[in-house]
């Protein structure tokens, strides 16, 4: 059976593989298990920059259609239109509960 161990000193150059023991004896560990956790530690922070990175990709685009839009209402020379969407949605509800209503009162026909 392969020692993990030895085969993972063999791969590393001596350099490595001699302060990689070293500091995996100072935290009381194997080295496989010290590489195991600077490996997750380093998988996690790849994922967190990625997640960011994504983000921030979005974040610029937002911006920059913002910014277009804002190019363009000043070249037509309109502001922005003002939504007012409490008023939209009960003007909805309101027509929902008299189309529910007229239903209500319909006979069904089964």
């Amino acid at each position: 059976m392969l020692n993990p161990e030895l085969s993972l000193q063999n791969l590393l150059n001596p350099e490595l593989s001699q302060t990689i023991t070293t500091l995996a004896r100072q935290d009381g560990q194997t080295m496989l298990e010290w590489v195991e956790k600077i490996l997750w530690e380093a998988i996690q922070v790849r994922r967190q920059t990625t997640d960011n990175s994504t983000f921030s990709r979005r974040l610029k685009t937002l911006e920059r259609l913002q910014q277009q839009q804002d190019t363009y209402l000043a070249e037509v020379g309109s502001q922005r239109p003002t939504v007012d969407t409490v008023a939209i949605l009960d003007q909805l509800r309101e027509e929902r509960d008299a189309e529910l209503l007229a239903n209500c009162h319909t006979p069904s026909r089964h």
